[in-house]
């Protein structure tokens, strides 16, 4: 937001997001959809809820989720031994 209130221009927004990636001497490509989408990946990661990040990005529905979220095989992995009923019964 600008000091008005204002939603920044995509333009504006992708300038200063390779302003900061050149400073900081990334040797990659990084858009403001990247910052986007990794984020939204953390959050998952971190515990968050689909439907609370779909309100922190201002997503219509929970499909339009599926094109930010990149989850590892890692991440797969732990879901499936926290989850899978095999797993839940080698804990007790």
């Amino acid at each position: 937001m600008d000091d008005q209130g204002r939603r920044f221009p995509y333009y504006t927004l992708r300038r200063m997001v390779h302003a900061v990636a050149d400073r900081s001497g990334m040797a990659v490509n990084v858009t403001p959809h990247t910052s986007r989408r990794s984020c939204t990946t953390e959050f998952l990661r971190g515990g968050a809820g689909m439907y609370h990040v779909k309100e922190l990005l201002g997503h219509e529905s929970l499909d339009t989720l599926q094109h930010y979220v990149k989850l590892t095989i890692h991440d797969l992995k732990k879901e499936h031994h926290r989850c899978h009923p095999r797993e839940q019964l080698l804990r007790k």
